[in-house]
């Protein structure tokens, strides 16, 4: 077996790969020891899936969904006080059911106890950022199509090896490896649903989907990973860095999402 990233020998290797990481709350959807080798594996969780979850934007969104990280801390998010003007940290309840408050750094720990004390506590200011890091984002999902090809052809006989030999995959796969070109991978990008958005079918309990993926082939000679992340749909080609035929597919199909084919709205 040979590693679908870098090609090298992989048959030693023990990790299993989260092809969504378990700090966005993902269990279920994973890759067998092999498939990316341990050294590949290692390098995104240090190079690119850690400073993508320490982004301010995943930061809040992981805050706002009250979802544990894999170490199994509560999520947390930093704001302004304005009575103050101190640094604090809010931090949820392991349990999901609680907000505490906090200075951020201790140098301020005793001026933010006697500004709670005082007769009037002010204002919290959260910053909510709108996208995160762009060549980040752009590498994690290159990673991310590659791992879901994986996932959809590893029970196959011979079809982790077509992946590997597939030289029309070499571009994404050294962008995603090595951050290969100057340039960012381009991907679209648009809001399906709020994070935290509940779903309902009849006779079922209500449930939130925090991500879900599919693949798309707008032409015989095209394919693109669309996948949702809380909500908010990213559409990558694995074939080139461009995405215009993406957004003719969009137009010739009433910006359908590929997810929802009988027609889930965008926001």
């Amino acid at each position: 077996m040979d590693c679908i990233f870098c090609k090298s020998d992989s048959r030693e290797s023990r990790s299993i790969e989260h092809v969504i990481p378990e700090s966005l709350g993902n269990t279920e959807h994973t890759l067998p020891p092999g498939v990316v080798c341990d050294k590949c594996n290692n390098y995104f969780a240090c190079k690119v899936e850690g400073p993508l979850l320490a982004d301010p934007y995943f930061r809040d969104l992981c805050f706002r969904t009250a979802i544990i990280s894999k170490k199994g801390r509560a999520p947390r998010v930093r704001g302004i006080h304005m009575q103050s003007r101190i640094e604090v940290e809010l931090s949820r309840d392991l349990n999901g059911s609680g907000v505490g408050v906090g200075a951020a750094f201790e140098k301020d720990e005793r001026r933010w106890i006697e500004s709670v004390r005082g007769p009037t506590t002010g204002k919290l200011i959260i910053p909510t950022p709108t996208t995160p890091d762009q060549r980040l984002m752009s590498r994690f999902l290159a990673k991310v199509a590659l791992e879901c090809l994986a996932l959809r052809l590893v029970d196959i006989e011979g079809g982790i090896e077509e992946i590997v030999t597939k030289c029309a995959l070499d571009p994404i796969r050294d962008y995603a490896r090595k951050g290969s070109t100057k340039l960012t991978w381009p991907f679209h990008t648009r809001v399906l649903h709020p994070p935290d958005f509940t779903f309902a079918k009849s006779g079922q309990e209500p449930y939130e989907v925090l991500h879900e993926w599919t693949f798309l082939y707008p032409s015989e000679t095209m394919l693109y990973l669309v996948i949702a992340i809380f909500g908010v749909e990213y559409a990558l080609n694995l074939g080139e860095p461009e995405i215009e035929s993406y957004r003719s597919w969009l137009t010739e199909n009433a910006n359908k999402s590929h997810l929802y084919p009988d027609g889930f709205g965008v926001l």
